[in-house]
């Protein structure tokens, strides 16, 4: 006996997973943005870049995999 049906198992796991990853991209282009304007010479400050672009690329992997996985793209 399975609580869900396959689809609505899909879906969920979609929403989730896609709601994470697009959260997650937004929160790091927000946290870029402040860094506008700061002296990107500073370790500190080239640190957080790095860190931030590195969050974007995995918040678009997981946006990008999670649109395969349905047969969007």
């Amino acid at each position: 006996m399975t609580l869900v049906s396959d689809p609505v198992f899909r879906l969920l796991l979609s929403a989730i997973t896609g709601g994470v990853a697009a959260v997650w991209v937004v929160h790091d282009l927000v946290l870029i943005a402040r860094l506008r304007g700061k002296d990107r010479r500073d370790p500190l400050v080239g640190d957080k870049l790095f860190g931030y672009s590195m969050g974007i690329v995995i918040g678009m992997i997981g946006i990008i995999g999670t649109l395969r996985y349905n047969g969007v793209i």
